[in-house]
């Protein structure tokens, strides 16, 4: 029984776009697609590179046309706006050595933070 070809198509994933190749039950990406389109030079390629793998150019083109949308969408979504994210408060660590009247801090930046924890060794 002759060993049937595999097919290349096209699958997203996080927001981008992957040439994939299907060998047996796994699907292997085989290049990352920007701005989606393919190069006759990055075709020429994927063909020399494998050749027992059926490369449809023109239903993958159909296919990064109909994904196109998805990615965009994907990506837009996951972006917050730059002005509307929290930035987070930074972890001070704060030793007191009492015998030598000493503080050791791991972030001596956040001066606040410090003053804090200072004034609750008294307490």
């Amino acid at each position: 029984m002759e060993r049937k070809r595999s097919n290349a198509f096209i699958t997203t994933r996080k927001g981008f776009c992957y040439l994939t190749i299907k060998i047996g039950r796994r699907n292997f990406h085989v290049m990352r697609i920007r701005n989606y389109t393919i190069e006759a030079q990055d075709k020429r390629d994927m063909r020399r590179l494998y050749p027992d793998i059926l490369f449809d150019w023109k239903k993958i083109g159909q296919q990064l046309a109909e994904k196109r949308e998805v990615c965009r969408t994907y990506r837009s979504r996951r972006q917050a706006p730059r002005n509307t994210r929290q930035a987070s408060e930074p972890f001070v660590t704060v030793l007191y050595d009492p015998m030598k009247r000493t503080v050791y801090t791991s972030n001596a930046g956040n001066t606040i933070a410090l003053l804090d924890a200072i004034l609750r060794f008294d307490t």
